[in-house]
């Protein structure tokens, strides 16, 4: 009756909602198990810890809050200089000189 396409955005929609009571800044962070849980007991959602992972990680930066960087990240990593001089001299339809 409806279409895959119906299906998979009531499936999104339900899901992120449920992550988004899950995390609140006023109770202790939720973890993937959480969301498993009561997709399941609300909707007999079967989702995986790893989907409901990201469910959790969306929820929390529709919130607004920045996701925490991984173990031993501590900054972005620096932009690549002679890559950076190529785009820019294809984008001007000029010969790159690389950066020294």
């Amino acid at each position: 009756m409806f279409g895959k396409n119906y299906r998979q955005r009531v499936r999104h929609q339900r899901l992120m909602t449920l992550a988004s009571i899950l995390v609140s800044p006023f109770q202790q962070p939720a973890v993937p198990a959480d969301l498993v849980a009561l997709a399941f007991g609300r909707y007999q959602m079967d989702v995986t810890e790893e989907e409901a992972a990201r469910y959790l990680d969306a929820a929390l930066v529709d919130r607004g809050e920045r996701l925490p960087r991984p173990a031993g990240v501590d900054e972005l990593p620096e932009p690549d200089a002679d890559a950076e001089a190529v785009t820019a001299a294809e984008a001007a339809d000029v010969e790159a000189v690389p950066a020294n």
